[in-house]
């Protein structure tokens, strides 16, 4: 195997993925997990990019060569954003019997996947438009492009948002699909599962289980081993949540904790995120999680600090450069943030005025 592609254990394997050098011309692109139970194979976030699907397909027709046949086989992305929910294709590549690729359903609109690039980038805009002008946030130099969009704007909101979406969306790679066409897994489907005495709603899948993870996005899932304590968490500790305005800064703090609790009832020795580092081991599984909650919790504290310090300010800029001035917090993640993008400062900033309620 290449430096890119580790054994985490037997039947796990990780190919590791990238985080952007620049978001504007370089994607993020996640890991993927290939995960083997007898002859039950399941591909967790197959990632995007050629690069890292060729690896995947590389490894397929090693297992081919090895005599490996498997009689069903599931791809399952963690949520419906375009750097997990793309290579579809590979389960054309796989032949196994019985093939299925699964998104959580508020991944799809109008029956159809929302992974597409400049659809994805447009809805970045159109879901913070409501609260701010997106245009209006980016620091130099990326300001001085930005101004075109602004004035654009003023005359033609649609047209300028269409206009971004096509240039946003260009570095990052368009949906490869197969033959095989993503399914919905709905929410009324979730059941109660008894793990020896830890109650958990999810979907039992096999010898695997889903959980409903949201927070990042609302069509977040996680993905169960019971038998390997292994819990792939895709985004649910990105470290730039809440990233959109469509997530949720309380559900994000409710997912890990109950993936906090979990591992605190032996459940969970090893955590497998989607972007970063695997974490093996009881403890340090738990001091991840424990510091993920806290900084949600933190970044939320000093949101309401700031709007109860500041006669109440509502508008989302005034109060992120605020933020950014006074809170040693906020000035930090401005400062590593660009280019590579990883918060979206104004949105966290939304997300929490929202959820107290205080915007609408």
């Amino acid at each position: 195997m290449d430096s890119q592609t580790l054994k985490i254990r037997d039947g796990i394997i990780m190919f590791k993925g990238k985080f952007s050098r620049n978001l504007l011309f370089d994607p993020v692109a996640s890991n993927t997990y290939f995960l083997e139970n007898g002859d039950e194979l399941i591909i967790f976030d197959p990632s995007c990019g050629k690069k890292i699907a060729k690896r995947i397909e590389t490894h397929i027709k090693r297992r081919h060569t090895e005599q490996m046949e498997w009689t069903k086989a599931t791809i399952i992305a963690g949520h419906s954003h375009l750097d997990h929910a793309n290579n579809f294709y590979l389960s054309d590549k796989i032949g196994a019997s019985k093939i299925h690729i699964y998104v959580h359903e508020c991944g799809f609109r109008d029956g159809k996947l929302m992974n597409q690039p400049g659809p994805f980038v447009e809805n970045l805009v159109q879901e913070s438009k409501k609260y701010y002008n997106f245009y209006k946030t980016f620091p130099v130099p990326y300001n001085l492009f930005m101004y075109i969009f602004v004035a654009l704007d003023s005359l033609s909101p649609v047209l300028a948002r269409k206009v971004f979406g096509l240039i946003g969306g260009i570095p990052f790679p368009a949906p490869v699909d197969g033959s095989v066409v993503p399914e919905p897994i709905k929410e009324s489907d979730t059941h109660a599962i008894n793990l020896n005495g830890i109650e958990v709603r999810g979907w039992n899948f096999g010898s695997f289980i889903i959980l409903p993870t949201p927070g990042h996005t609302p069509c977040s899932i996680s993905l169960y081993w019971p038998e390997q304590k292994a819990l792939f968490i895709s985004d649910a500790d990105w470290i730039g949540n809440p990233v959109f305005m469509s997530a949720s800064l309380r559900n994000s703090i409710g997912s890990l904790n109950t993936m906090k609790g979990l591992t605190e009832a032996g459940k969970v020795d090893l955590l497998l995120p989607a972007h970063g580092q695997v974490k093996e081991g009881t403890e340090l599984v738990l001091r991840h999680l424990n510091f993920r909650i806290h900084l949600l919790e933190t970044l939320r504290d000093e949101v309401l600090a700031a709007y109860r310090s500041f006669g109440e300010e509502k508008d989302i800029r005034k109060l992120t450069k605020v933020l950014t001035q006074e809170s040693q917090l906020f000035s930090t993640l401005k400062f590593v943030n660009y280019p590579r993008h990883v918060f979206f400062i104004h949105n966290i900033v939304g997300v929490c005025l929202k959820e107290e309620g205080i915007l609408k």
